[in-house]
């Protein structure tokens, strides 16, 4: 059995969930992969930390899921290998403060700047057309059209975390989004995605504008993520009235 190294707890869950309910919405934004790591995704997560790091990793993904809070550089490596193991290929999305650590911490293969956009407009004013709640039977069509739009990141259960819309042509699933991460008062909406042969329809918007909405009502604030590169996807969210919050990374590399 693999024992915990010095100084070490297992799954210290209570510890880390108190300290990221003392922060405020900026720094839960700022940390919100570590915050959901702690919280809401916590029974699906590896955690260990010590007074000078936490680290936890997320295993429902297609790769292991990094997350940590703490400024050492030798601690963040060492408990990423016993979570882990070595020489193993991993991910992680952080803040500009992070990634200095990260690229001391590991070896780097790939950094994707990324722009963090939280919406900030009237949700009255977006049209959801046709777009319309995904259940649990539908889960074979979102991961045939993740497939066929490129998601790399799609859950096992991409439905777990809240509700998810689509818009259907015919039986064909036209565009989809769901619920991505959700923290004690902000939702990170992504998955969005449309079939090639139903682009430049406005069904992206109009799915993004139903999560919108459903958790307007619930009064959390809503984020996503997007690829700098990306600027069509950009102008389209900034449209629709996301504001960029900051600029994250994926990263990833070997333990």
């Amino acid at each position: 059995m693999k024992r915990s190294p010095p100084a070490l707890q297992l799954n210290p869950v209570l510890n880390c969930q108190s300290e990221v309910q003392k922060q405020d919405l900026n720094w839960s934004l700022a940390h919100f992969t570590f915050v959901a790591d702690n919280t809401t995704l916590a029974a699906r997560c590896d955690i260990v930390c010590s007074p000078e790091m936490s680290v936890a990793v997320y295993r429902e993904l297609p790769f292991p899921a990094l997350s940590f809070l703490g400024n050492s550089t030798e601690l963040l490596a060492s408990y990423a290998t016993f979570l882990v193991g070595a020489e193993e290929k991993i991910t992680l999305l952080v803040n500009a403060a992070q990634r200095a650590i990260v690229e001391e911490a590991f070896i780097v293969s790939e950094i994707i700047p990324e722009w963090q956009l939280v919406y900030r407009g009237d949700p009255t004013e977006l049209d959801s057309g046709t777009a319309e709640p995904l259940v649990c039977k539908q889960l074979p069509a979102m991961q045939k059209l993740a497939q066929l739009a490129g998601l790399t990141a799609l859950e096992k259960n991409p439905l777990a975390q809240g509700p998810a819309f689509g818009i259907w042509a015919g039986r064909t699933l036209a565009a989809m989004g769901s619920t991505h991460l959700e923290l004690s008062s902000a939702v990170e909406i992504g998955n969005i995605a449309t079939h090639p042969q139903y682009r430049r329809q406005g069904y992206a918007a109009q799915v993004i504008a139903a999560l919108v909405q459903a958790h307007h009502t619930a009064g959390r604030t809503v984020f996503l993520m997007s690829y700098q590169s990306n600027l069509t996807a950009v102008q389209l969210y900034e449209k629709l009235g996301f504001e960029r919050e900051r600029a994250m990374y994926l990263i990833r590399c070997l333990t």
